[in-house]
Formats: structure tokens, C-alpha cells, sequence
């Protein structure tokens, strides 16, 4: 490290000073910030001390802003003086050492100590303290204290708010707390760790501090002293850092840490300053909810036991050599430092110091200005609303289609439909060929419309605040219609999407071959498989799939399958090009929906006909093999004026076309924006099947049903591997059609999950298969219970019931075994503000605060007891009603809407039963007290529509006479509601 620049810890707003310290020239410069030119920063020199020894530490004095210490290469604490009003003045003092060799850290303390570290000699100390408070300190050479026999130090910080404590680090072992008030020498705790280098203390909060690797090692740890074991003889200490930052940098380079500083601006926040120039930002916080325990952790997964985590960071310079700079080494930052004490900027603001000594001011981007949303998604500020959804005018898909409609048509600047919902439907269809949104351009492929419609065309398109939170409440107000594991009321409810509507169709027709048992040969069960696990007759798990455990799978077992499930279904002899895996094509064609008879084919193009895809059903007809179809329906568009292309019907009926009709084909090509016409007239122009099968504007599912007609068994091969890639890789939901729902499906839908946060769909397209036929991927279990928990905070009580219900129907084996857990009960009492079962843990030891005194075994099931096995308490009598706590949150529990009671605590209005004084009596028992009560006393019931609670017995009677709501104002028909 060359050079340093150090703000100074007594600058004012009126006298903003910074020290230039140059490591080569052994020189230090004291400078004073004139003006700033945008980022630049003009400064002028206001003393300059020189000619000083050579010099590898530095430390600015906490008391004296004239005095500066700096550790020479021979070991030596030299005191140099740099005042502006006496630049020429000489002071300089050095406390001379018995061994010399190299300083490794210098620091001074708020007691005016200073200390230094040295490297590692045989029988002599290392760590060295002088006290500048004694009279005699330039006279007498001895240090004040010293620690470390025959011990590198490294790095040395003091605590401010702790003046006789601090902190080293021993190259290569650990970081030591040392306490200068203790007389021994051997420190007071210590954290083994081979981060010990450019240790700092956040002066905002002295608990916590950091450190960094070495050479080479770009990790930064950041530690809590709290947490350290103190001492004693014979016991071995550990302590784990909070967090641990491995690398922090980019490492792509031989990179090294150069300088580590807390902002002192705010709490937790540093900065970090590699050798390549990358300046990063990087802010700490840490999360007060505490996460129970899964009880059986899946495989691979690691608990988050520390409630620390990066709240944000920021990459404030990138190294020299990145993409975004394309500059020289010698143009990279060489030093930073925080200005904190009299910055004359607001917010946090670094200085920034280049080779040729011009200083740069890097702001910290302020966070992002925070809005209360509510759970009805508006938008509110200092208690008033400012934004909320605007209002649906139907069910959810006529909303979105309407909102799509709108959006895309301003994006590609089209006039809007006026026709009715089906028409506007069938216009953003993936494949319909006269769209009023551009959704058909033929440089979109399928994947990018889908993206397109989703995303509402931004960014080229900013949509109302209104219109986006209402489609925030799309995955909501889908469940409450219904949305479920029931196909076809899923097309209804996904009517906006045709992309989802292909995937729900993928699944119904997976469920018809597989229905009766149509998907089992040859002992092995092939149920909800895509088309590359058939064509590479290649399974990544065989769980619950094999009839017989003693079976081996193998290549041809799986063969074998395949061809017994042809049969079965007696399909049609495979016709189109040659190949060694007929039944292979056969099945995968029925995937995609291709095996269609002659009636079938004519049925599904006459439905296309009538929403008005007249070329998708002509040409679709071509594809398939049905030529005379395709003519048929043809000569059907241009007898009622439907189409005006008369050449096609004699392209479409030659065999093979000659030089004029390639030419004719060319122009109608280049004059149509339709995907499905343009690649017939693809094909007739090259010849080849591949050039159809490459169009990413086609739907997929039709892409490889022409590939598996159409192509080799090389060629198709080849074909399943890229685009199934792809398809992952970009998170296409119509790659399921690839890869089925096995493994591979977990790993798109990850992705697509990542890019449209569509939890809701990848749990209900996965429920049919997991953990039936996919038991140990973790990250379905966790999709499924956030999907649960959502429903929960929805209050859709019902579609969860119902969702749990039939998912536990699909998790059934052959031998009808359930594989899926029993869930937590549906009739629960959660806390309205974090959806948590109220039922106390019973290995909560820290809930005790919450627990209300019971005087009844039964009352530890209604949230009035303690936990079972908890040791007795005081008696005391049912008339005391302590405020409840939810045990998750602290929230207080609602009160009753007639008594203002809380709710879940003994009510003293219930009438006791019991005769004499034995039931009335103080020492009688809990039992005999209670022997009587009002079961429905012990209730809490909540209307779910207006959420207010009310003791059992108090709603039954209150409910038997009237049906409004009692709480004042709400006017809630409570007693209707069923």
C-alpha cells in the first residue's frame, strides 16, 4: 500500500481536514476541503511534514489533533507534530525498542495511550503500550505496559467507550481482548481465528467489530465481544464470528484487503477497500423474530440460527479491470476513508484517493424511501390513504386481460380491441393470428411474450399505481376463485394466460394416460413423465415408481415400459420419418396432444376455426399429416371470406415445389406477421422440418410434436437437450412439456419462480407429484408451506382445507400409505397480527412471561395454561384475567366484543357450580372450582369477515337474538354469515 488518506477525528464543518499519508515518500500532508466540483474534491495543503523514517503504520491521536503517531520499519512509535498554525514546527518523538523489526499497527486510545504492534521475535514482547499522560514519557524509554511474548500482532484497535481495553489480533491464531487495568499479560478472552488483520470497531456500537484475511484471503468476519468466553486456567475458549463474508470482493484476481473502516455515520455499516480499487458498502442488521425449528431439517439445509444479515450493500467502485471501467491498474482507488466527524455533505460520504493524489467524494446511496402497504394492498402515509388498487370489475382473468390489453398497447403503440372479453381473449393467445396486441411479431420468440404479458410491458410501459396493486392481488383473488389442483376450472380461472392454460392442459392429459393405469408396463410406473425422460429412457429417481424393490432399473426396463404402455393404449402405427423408437415417438406425441384420429384432428381445427385461428388450424393440419383436412378447411375460410390467400391451397397440395413457387412462398412469408404461417411457408421454402422446428415464435408443445413427426432420432436428440436447457434456464413454464413433473421440473420452476414470484402455480402444478414421486427435494416442502401460510394470512380457510385435502389424496401409494405428514390442525387459533398457532411450545422457555396462571389441567389446550410438565405455580383464583400474549409476536391478544375481556383468560361472569361452601371455599381445589363451568366459556370464536372475537357463551347468546355485529360502528350481519 503506497498511500493512505485518513479523515480527521476533530474536523468541524468550518474546518473539514484530511491527512494524505504517503506510505513511498515517507511523507505526511495535512489539507483542508476548499469547494467540491461535482464529485471532485478541491483541497489545499495546510502543512507537510517530511523526511520522516520509513513508516508501515499510522494512527490519528483521539485528544491532540496536531499529533499523529506512525510505526517505523524498525519498530520504533514515532510522535510526529502537524499543526497548520505552526507548519514548520520539528516535533517529532520515538520510543526506541530492544529487538528491531517491523510495525505492524499503531493505535491510539481516548486515555492518550498509544500502542503498537510489532512482529514476532524470540523472548522479547510484541505489543507495546506508552502512556503520553506521564510527565517523563519522552524521557524514559520503557512502555507503560507490555503484552504478547514472542507473538505477532498484526492489527490493534481501542475501544473508545472502553479506554483500557483493546483489542489484537495474533497473526495467525487468534483476535485477544486485552484489559490494561488486569495485571497479567496473557488478555482476557480471545477468539481463535485467522482473520486478524485490519481489525475495526464500530464506534456507534462497541460490541461488535471486524477483521480481515490475509494476503490473497478477502474475507472480512464481523464478531460480537459479547459473545466471547472469558478466560480461565485450563479451559480452551471458542467463539463463532456473527457473520462471515468469504469472499466480500470479487476474487476473480489475486485480491487483498487494504483497508477495513466502519462509516461512524451509521450503526453496523462499513466499508471495505481491495487492491484491485473495488470499494464496497455494506450494511448489517439483524431480525428480532425467532424461527422455530423444523423438526426433521431436510437433507442439506442449514438452520439460520444468528438473526444477523446484510440488510444492503453497495458496490461504490469496481475493481479495475471490470467490464464497467476498462481502465488501467494504475487508475484504480489506492485508498478510502469515511468522513464522519464534521462532514460538511449530507449522509455518508467517503474520500476516495487515486495514484496521481486527487482526492473524490463517494456518496452512499441514501435507502429507498419505505411505504406501509396494507393487507388490502393500499398504500397509506402518515395515516391517510394515497394510493389503493382500483376496482375489479369481474373476476380476476377480465381484469388482467383488460389491464394486458392496455398495457401492450401502448408498449407497441397498436389500437386497442373494442370486441367482447372472448374475442380480446383469443387475441392473446400465444399462437392467434390476427392479435390486436403484438404478441405475434416475428422476432419474439414464445418465452419473451410470455415475459412481455406478465411483466405488463415494462419497463417500456409505466402503469398506474391503481392498476398495479390491483394486480398484486392477482395470486389471492385466484385462490379464493378456486385456483386448485381441478384443471379445467383452472383454464377458466387463467384465462388471461394462455401459457398457464398450455401447462394445465399438459396436466390433464397426463392425467388421462395415466388414468386406470394407463402409464404402468412392464412393472414400472411412468405416471407425469416429459418427453425427454421417455426419449432418454432416463429417470433421476425411481422412488415409489418400481412395483418390485428387487428390480434393477435399467435402460431396458424402461424400454420395455414404454412399449407395454403403447400397446395397452393401442395407438396408431407411428407414421413420419424413420427411426428405431417408434413407441417412444407415439408417446411423446401424446404428450403433446398429436395423436389425435382423423374425427379428433377435425373436431380440435373446427374449435380453432371458430375463435377465429384459421391458419393455426390449417397449418396445424399440415403438420399432422392431414393434408386433405387442411385443404377442406382452407377451401371452408375462402368460400365465407375468412382469408384471402388463395395460392396456398396449391402449395399446400404439392408434394414439392418448384424455383417459382419457393419465390411465391418467400413473398407471402415476408407479408404475414402470423408465427404458424410463416413456418409452413418456412418449410416449403428450405425443405426442411428443422427450420419449423427452430421457430421460437411457435408454441412448444407444437415445436416438438413437428420434431418428434419430423426429425431423426440424432437430430431430435440433439433438439431436447438445447431447448430444455433453455427452457430452464430462462424459466419458461411451457418447459414442462420437457421435463415433466420429476426433478428437473423443481429446478424451471425454482427459475420461474425467481422471475414472476409465482409460488401459488409451481405448488399446484408440483402437488401432483410430490413427495409421491420426488421425496427428497427440499424446496418443495418450503414452496408449499409459504403457500399455506399465505392462504392463512388471505383468510382463505377454506381453499387451504380443501388444497390440503386433495393433495393428501395425490400422496397415496399403491398400498394407499399417505406420504405427506399430518398437518397442523385446521381449527386453530392464530394470532391475527403474525398468522402463528397460538398453541404455547412446549419447549418455549422464553414465553413464560406470556403464559396465564392456571388452575386446570385442561386449560393448557385453550391457550390458558401453561405448558405441560411446567413446575406448579401460586394458586390463584379464576376472578384474575392477566393480558395475553401471542408467544410469537408479544401481540396482545383481542378482546371480547361484549365483555372487553381478554380473550383466552378465565371469564368471572360464569356462573361456578358446586353446592356449600366447598365450592366457594379459598382452599378449594381447581378441580372442584371449575367442575361445572361453561364449556363454551372456554371458546373463542371470531367472525371471519369482520375478525372482531368474542367468548363462546357470550356470542352463543348474544347471536341467539340478534344478527349485527355488538362491537359499536361495524355494522357486521355477524349472525348471518355461515
Amino acid at each position: 500500500m503506497e498511500a493512505a488518506i485518513r479523515w480527521s477525528p476533530h474536523s468541524t464543518a468550518q474546518t473539514p481536514r484530511f491527512l494524505i499519508i504517503d506510505v513511498a515518500a515517507n511523507r505526511l500532508r495535512l489539507c483542508q476541503i476548499d469547494s467540491f466540483n461535482k464529485n471532485k474534491v478541491n483541497y489545499k495543503q495546510l502543512c507537510l511534514r517530511d523526511k520522516l523514517p520509513n513508516f508501515t503504520a499510522f494512527d490519528w491521536s483521539k485528544k491532540d489533533e496536531h499529533i499523529v503517531g506512525i510505526g517505523s520499519a524498525s519498530g520504533e512509535a514515532v510522535i510526529v507534530q502537524v499543526d497548520a498554525e505552526r507548519p514548520n514546527a520539528d516535533f517529532i518523538h520515538s520510543f526506541p525498542i530492544k529487538h528491531q523489526r517491523k510495525c505492524n499497527s499503531i493505535a491510539f486510545s481516548s486515555k492518550n495511550f498509544i500502542a503498537t504492534g510489532l512482529d514476532r521475535v524470540r523472548n522479547d514482547f510484541c505489543l507495546n503500550i506508552y502512556d503520553l499522560n506521564a510527565q517523563n514519557y519522552a524521557t524514559s524509554p520503557e512502555p507503560y505496559k507490555k503484552l504478547a511474548s514472542s507473538e505477532a500482532i498484526s492489527s490493534i484497535k481501542f475501544f473508545t467507550g472502553q479506554p483500557d481495553t483493546l483489542i489484537a489480533g495474533v497473526s495467525r491464531q487468534c483476535i485477544r481482548l486485552y484489559d490494561l487495568r488486569d495485571s497479567g499479560s496473557v488478555g482476557v478472552a480471545q477468539y481463535p481465528t485467522r482473520q486478524v488483520h485490519n481489525i475495526a470497531i464500530d464506534p456507534l456500537d462497541e460490541n461488535y467489530f471486524i477483521s480481515a484475511g490475509t494476503a490473497g484471503d478477502p474475507t472480512v468476519t464481523v464478531w460480537d465481544q459479547r459473545f466471547v468466553k472469558q478466560r480461565t486456567p485450563g479451559e480452551a475458549t471458542s467463539s463463532s464470528p456473527v457473520l462471515e463474508f468469504r469472499p466480500i470482493v470479487d476474487n476473480t484476481q489475486s485480491t487483498t484487503i487494504w483497508s477495513l473502516r466502519y462509516s461512524g455515520t451509521k450503526k453496523s455499516s462499513f466499508g471495505v477497500l481491495a487492491n484491485t480499487g473495488e470499494f464496497k458498502m455494506v450494511e448489517l442488521a439483524q431480525h428480532s423474530h425467532r424461527l422455530q425449528p423444523l423438526e426433521s431439517p431436510p437433507t442439506g439445509a442449514q438452520a439460520g440460527s444468528s438473526p444477523h444479515y446484510t440488510k444492503i450493500s453497495h458496490t461504490l467502485k469496481y475493481p479495475w479491470y471490470h467490464d464497467r471501467l476498462r481502465g488501467t491498474e494504475h487508475t484504480r482507488v489506492i485508498a478510502c476513508d469515511f468522513m464522519a466527524a464534521g462532514n460538511p455533505l449530507d449522509g455518508q460520504c467517503a474520500l476516495a484517493l487515486y495514484p496521481n493524489r486527487e482526492v473524490e467524494v463517494i456518496k452512499v446511496p441514501s435507502p429507498a424511501p419505505k411505504i406501509t402497504v396494507t393487507a388490502l394492498d393500499e398504500i397509506y402515509s402518515n395515516r391517510e390513504v394515497i394510493a389503493k388498487p382500483s376496482q375489479g370489475e369481474g373476476i380476476i382473468a377480465e381484469d388482467l386481460i383488460d389491464l394486458q390489453n392496455r398495457t401492450l398497447t401502448e408498449k407497441h403503440r397498436i389500437a386497442p380491441v373494442k370486441d367482447s372479453l372472448t374475442g380480446r381473449l383469443d387475441k392473446l393467445a400465444i399462437d392467434a393470428p390476427q392479435r390486436s396486441i403484438p404478441l405475434q411479431s416475428d422476432t419474439e420468440s414464445s418465452g419473451d411474450m410470455h415475459e412481455d404479458l406478465l411483466n405488463l410491458g415494462w419497463p417500456d410501459v409505466k402503469v398506474d399505481l391503481p392498476d398495479y396493486l390491483k394486480s398484486l392481488q392477482t395470486q389471492k383473488r385466484r385462490c379464493l376463485e378456486g385456483y386448485g389442483l381441478d384443471c379445467r376450472k383452472n383454464r377458466d380461472i387463467l384465462s388471461n394466460d394462455p401459457w398457464l392454460v398450455d401447462a394445465w392442459n399438459l396436466i390433464e392429459r397426463m392425467d388421462a394416460l395415466a388414468w386406470g393405469d394407463g402409464m404402468i408396463g412392464a412393472g414400472l410406473d411412468l405416471r407425469y413423465l416429459g418427453v425427454s425422460a421417455i426419449w432418454n429412457n432416463k429417470l433421476t429417481s425411481y422412488d415409489n415408481r418400481l412395483f418390485d424393490v428387487d428390480i434393477k432399473p435399467s435402460e431396458n426396463l424402461f424400454i420395455a415400459a414404454v412399449k407395454d404402455v403403447c400397446s395397452a393404449k393401442e395407438f396408431p402405427p407411428f407414421t413420419g420419418i424413420q427411426t428405431s423408437y417408434p413407441e417412444h415417438r407415439q408417446l411423446c406425441l401424446a404428450l403433446c396432444g398429436w395423436n389425435l384420429s382423423e374425427k379428433g384432428l377435425m373436431e380440435k381445427c373446427m374449435t380453432l376455426m371458430d375463435k377465429g385461428e384459421y391458419y393455426k388450424a390449417i397449418v396445424l393440419a399440415v403438420f399432422k399429416g392431414y393434408k386433405d383436412i387442411a385443404l377442406d378447411l382452407l377451401k371452408k375460410s375462402l368460400q365465407q371470406k375468412l382469408l384471402q390467400n388463395v395460392g396456398l391451397g396449391a402449395v399446400i397440395a404439392c408434394d414439392s415445389v418448384n424455383e417459382e413457387q419457393r419465390h411465391m412462398c418467400a413473398w407471402m412469408a415476408d407479408m404475414t406477421d402470423d408465427p404458424y404461417l410463416k413456418a409452413l411457408l418456412a418449410y416449403f421454402i428450405a425443405g426442411d422440418w428443422k427450420t419449423v422446428v427452430d421457430m421460437p415464435q411457435l408454441s412448444l408443445t407444437d415445436r416438438i410434436g413437428v420434431a418428434f413427426k419430423y426429425l431423426d432420432d440424432e437430430r431430435l436428440t440433439d433438439f431436447l437437450r438445447f431447448t430444455e436447457a433453455g427452457a430452464t434456464i430462462s424459466g419458461d413454464i411451457s418447459g414442462l412439456i420437457f421435463t415433466g413433473l420429476t426433478d428437473h421440473a423443481i429446478d424451471l420452476l425454482s427459475r420461474y419462480i425467481a422471475k414472476y414470484s409465482d409460488v401459488q402455480t409451481a405448488v399446484l402444478l408440483l402437488s401432483r407429484a410430490c413427495p409421491l414421486y420426488i421425496p427428497s427435494d427440499a424446496r418443495f416442502p418450503l414452496w408449499r408451506e409459504a403457500y399455506l401460510n399465505q392462504m392463512q394470512i388471505w383468510r382463505a380457510f377454506m381453499a387451504r382445507t380443501h388444497y390440503v385435502k386433495e393433495h393428501g389424496k395425490c400422496s397415496l401409494t399403491r398400498e394407499g400409505k399417505p406420504l405427506l405428514k399430518p398437518t397442523a390442525p385446521s381449527l386453530a387459533v392464530r394470532c391475527p397480527n403474525c398468522q402463528q398457532n397460538l398453541a404455547l411450545r412446549r419447549d418455549a422457555k422464553s414465553q413464560k412471561q406470556y403464559l396465564v396462571p392456571s388452575t386446570h389441567k385442561h386449560h393448557h389446550s385453550r391457550g390458558g395454561g401453561g405448558p405441560p410438565g411446567a413446575p406448579p405455580r401460586p394458586p390463584t383464583t379464576p376472578f384474575q384475567s392477566p393480558q395475553l400474549a401471542c408467544p410469537n409476536c408479544n401481540t396482545q391478544m383481542p378482546r371480547c366484543g361484549l365483555c372487553m375481556l381478554w380473550l383466552g383468560s378465565p371469564d368471572p361472569g360464569v356462573k361456578l357450580g358446586g353446592s356449600g361452601g366447598a365450592s366457594t371455599s379459598k382452599q378449594a381445589g381447581a378441580n372442584q372450582i371449575l367442575q361445572n363451568e361453561d364449556l363454551e366459556a372456554r371458546l373463542m370464536v371470531f367472525c371471519m369477515s369482520c375478525t372482531h372475537g368474542f367468548h363462546g357463551h357470550h356470542a352463543r347468546d348474544w347471536f341467539g337474538r340478534h344478527a349485527m355485529c355488538p362491537v359499536p360502528d361495524c355494522q357486521c350481519m355477524c349472525g348471518l354469515v355461515r
